[in-house]
């Protein structure tokens, strides 16, 4: 194991652990301020449902540009699938947070 491979593996525990730490601080600090309501788990459902809806179709867009001859490695398909996914999830939740 060099020392990129280290680093990649401590990125990932940094990196899940902060998100995970920011997930629990943002709904505590919520919870506070009573915004932890039937508005919030409106949102978040649709929003939810909107990017496995939107990642449904990145991976059929993904599926016929490799099946056109583009050749794309899995570590690249899986990382296009997770930005889109989570940029489908962050972009539904403002259009949700503004349309309710």
């Amino acid at each position: 194991m060099d020392i990129n491979q280290i680093w990649a593996i401590l990125g990932l525990v940094l990196g899940a652990s902060a998100g995970l730490f920011a997930y629990w601080w943002g709904r505590k600090k919520a919870a506070e301020n009573r915004g932890l309501d039937e508005r919030y788990e409106n949102i978040m459902t649709n929003s939810f449902a909107s990017a496995w809806k939107i990642s449904l179709a990145a991976m059929y867009i993904l599926f016929a540009i490799t099946i056109f001859g583009v050749e794309l490695a899995a570590v690249q398909l899986l990382g296009m699938l997770f930005i889109i996914h989570m940029i489908g999830w962050a972009g539904s939740t403002f259009y949700y947070s503004f349309k309710f």
